[in-house]
């Protein structure tokens, strides 16, 4: 029995070691960061090109559609005219892709919203909006090198923080409607970049890391 119960806290023991850590977004090691990074530029590659397929077949930017079974309801269904999903093989064609705790420390799906504006990107006056995808809360460090490799700079080792209150919680139903900027505080990283990750300045909170690319400048 003792050399049973030895073995099962070894067996544990290397369980910890093998993950790093219990902690969501902790203990990825860095070759499997580095692969993260650049599956998630890829995907926002593709979700854009989804977006772009589907305007091309003679849709409005604001009949994009986000609908999944896997999506929140607020999305729509997948079968309301599947032209202009981008997930429908008959529109964007774009593969549903799960969110991965490995590099989240809150478990949350792929937002697509259309009340951001990123200042550079675009028009900057009026109501104008960008449609963005977002994944929200990821880790410190998935962010500092996800800018590394997008040409963002992470001042003093750190990502920007956004200078006001991203809109992260509403999800795309063919509404464009301003709400806020993402930019830092003196428009000197984020400003013009359609792809990058920031840090929360107050609502999304400080110390949260969020990601997004833009599927339609506007």
């Amino acid at each position: 029995m003792i050399y049973i119960l030895g073995a099962i806290v070894l067996l544990g023991i290397l369980v910890i070691m093998v993950k790093g850590s219990t902690t969501p977004g902790a203990g990825i090691d860095n070759e499997t960061l580095q692969l993260k990074v650049a599956e998630v530029q890829q995907y926002g590659m593709e979700l854009e090109r989804a977006v772009t397929y589907i305007m091309r077949n003679g849709y409005s930017e604001s009949d994009i559609r986000f609908a999944h079974p896997n999506h929140s309801s607020a999305y729509g269904d997948i079968t309301d005219d599947p032209g202009r999903q981008v997930f429908a093989r008959e529109g964007g064609g774009a593969t549903w892709q799960d969110n991965d705790p490995r590099i989240q420390t809150v478990d949350t799906d792929w937002l697509f919203n259309g009340r951001n504006r990123i200042l550079g990107i675009g028009s900057s006056t009026g109501s104008s909006s960008e449609l963005i995808a977002m994944l929200n809360y990821v880790s410190r460090d998935f962010c500092v090198l996800l800018n590394e490799k997008v040409g963002v700079t992470n001042p003093t080792g750190a990502p920007p923080r956004d200078g006001a209150d991203a809109e992260i919680t509403t999800p795309f139903s063919g509404l464009y409607q301003f709400s806020k900027n993402i930019n830092d505080a003196g428009s000197q990283y984020i400003y013009g970049k359609s792809e990058g990750c920031f840090e929360g300045g107050g609502s999304p909170a400080n110390s949260t890391y969020h990601y997004f690319r833009v599927l339609l400048a506007r």
